[in-house]
C-alpha cells in the first residue's frame, strides 16, 4: 500500500501547465461524482466574482441531476502564475427521481486560474451559466 502511494506521487505533474490540466480534470470528476464542496475547492472565493452564484447554483444542479462530465482542454496560454484555459466541457443531465429526458450541455469555457500558496485557483470563468441548475425540479 505504501507502495502505491509513493508511485502515485509520482505520477503528479510538476510543470504548471500539467498541474492545471489535471486540476481542470478533477473539477469535472468532482461534479460526476456529485461533489459540488469538492468542484468549488478549484475556485478563489475571495477573487473569482462570481463565487456566491456559482456555489449556489451547483449545489442546487448536483441535488437535481445525476451528472456525467467530460472535458478537452483545448488551449492553455500565460504563465508563470497567471494561465488562460479553453476547455470543451459537455455535461449530461438527468433528473435523480425521474430517469427521463437526458439534457446535454456542452460549450467552450474560458477558465483564467491563477497559483496561490501553492494550488491553482479558478479565478475568473466564462459563461458560468454553464453550471446553472434547472428550474423544473
Amino acid at each position: 500500500m505504501l507502495l502505491c502511494v509513493a508511485v502515485l506521487g509520482l505520477a503528479q505533474p510538476t510543470d504548471a501547465r500539467g498541474q492545471v490540466h489535471l486540476m481542470v480534470r478533477d473539477a469535472s470528476r468532482a461534479l460526476q461524482a456529485g461533489n459540488a464542496p469538492l468542484f468549488l475547492a478549484v475556485f478563489d472565493r475571495k477573487d473569482f466574482a462570481e463565487y456566491r452564484e456559482l456555489r449556489e447554483q451547483v449545489t442546487a444542479l448536483v441535488a437535481q441531476r445525476r451528472i456525467a462530465s467530460s472535458v478537452a482542454v483545448q488551449a492553455i496560454e500565460g504563465g508563470p502564475t497567471d494561465w488562460t484555459v479553453k476547455v470543451d466541457w459537455l455535461m449530461e443531465l438527468t433528473h435523480k427521481l425521474d430517469p427521463g429526458p437526458l439534457e446535454q450541455r456542452r460549450d467552450t469555457l474560458e477558465i483564467r486560474v491563477r497559483k496561490r500558496g501553492g494550488r491553482w485557483l479558478v479565478i475568473g470563468l466564462r459563461p458560468v451559466t454553464f453550471f446553472a441548475a434547472l428550474s423544473d425540479s
